[in-house]
């Protein structure tokens, strides 16, 4: 599967879906693909970390905040599905700022919750994080491994999905929660830049240092923005109160991750070692057969796929500088 566009189905064209932060990264993908499938899109984002120029333009978009619920019942009217991405997502931010993490993503969470009750609108896609089980035992982690989150961030995606189950069992609202692993893509532009992928193309294409932590040992799970888009159509009409990991399956050394960086763009810079991290988990690969098994969902972009693309995307910012 080259791209994500699909055949337009006929059924999804009287269907609407409100995208919370779906100015930001992995939203304004999602929103992309959306679109492309046929469903009417209502983007909802206070743009404090989005961008209004990432918004297709075939969706509607409303500038608002979550945490005004009046603002967000307003906008879920005659809402068929939600796909929830918007949360304070920074985990340096989420250590610095524990109380404002958790105000912005559990109230967000609860605001747009009641918003659906009211509404009457039952299906929910939730932005969830492998942030929920920290550190892990070698080996990969299934979804009902040990969850010890090592960071507010982490367990304040942890506490969205135990609201998530009551807003089930007691109105019935339908929701999959999918925790993502380690997402790189086109339109990464999170400020500060923390991530690793962006920060490391966007070095070398400068000629800048590289900064790397824990010597490169820790081993993670990389997965293309495209397919984390196409896990959230897939499972978008399920029923029941569901989670998912979603990731490659496969692990890599950060610093086979940064040597493969260097061979596709074709150079390489200085690498400085700032040592350890706090909250940071050494060893992080998902279990993806739950939403295999349960929706047939199955990563369709290689690693190196995926960065060739990612390149491709911050070369051609690089060169229109």
């Amino acid at each position: 599967m080259n791209n994500m566009k699909g055949e337009i189905n006929q059924k999804n064209i009287n269907k609407t879906v409100l995208v919370t932060g779906g100015a930001g990264f992995i939203g304004s993908n999602t929103v992309r693909l959306l679109c492309d499938r046929g469903y009417k899109v209502i983007v909802f984002d206070n743009l404090s970390t989005g961008y209004r120029h990432f918004v297709d333009n075939r969706a509607q978009f409303i500038k608002g905040d979550l945490r005004n619920s009046k603002e967000i019942n307003k906008a879920l009217k005659e809402v068929d599905y939600v796909f929830h991405f918007a949360a304070t997502s920074i985990i340096k931010l989420s250590l610095e700022d524990p109380v404002g993490c958790y105000t912005n993503n559990i109230i967000g969470a609860i605001n747009l919750l009641e918003g659906m009750r009211k509404n009457k609108v039952q299906h929910l896609v939730n932005s969830s994080s492998a942030a929920v089980y920290g550190e892990s035992k070698k080996g990969l982690i299934g979804e009902d491994s040990v969850k010890k989150p090592l960071q507010p961030y982490g367990s304040s995606k942890l506490a969205i999905e135990a609201i998530l189950s009551s807003y089930y069992y007691a109105y019935g609202i339908n929701s999959s929660s999918l925790r993502y692993f380690n997402v790189f893509g086109p339109f990464d532009e999170q400020q500060p830049v923390t991530r690793a992928v962006p920060n490391w193309i966007k070095a070398i294409l400068e000629n800048e240092p590289i900064l790397l932590y824990w010597k490169g040992n820790q081993l993670r799970d990389y997965i293309f923005v495209e397919d984390v888009a196409l896990a959230h159509l897939a499972v978008m009409k399920l029923k029941g109160f569901n989670y998912f990991n979603i990731g490659s399956g496969k692990g890599i050394l950060m610093i086979d991750l940064l040597e493969s960086i260097f061979k596709a763009i074709g150079k390489k810079t200085e690498i400085v070692d700032l040592g350890e991290r706090p909250g940071d988990p050494m060893h992080l690969v998902a279990d993806t057969s739950k939403i295999n098994d349960t929706v047939g969902w199955t990563v369709k972009f290689s690693l190196h796929e995926g960065l060739n693309k990612t390149i491709d995307y911050y070369r051609s910012k690089f060169n229109n500088k």
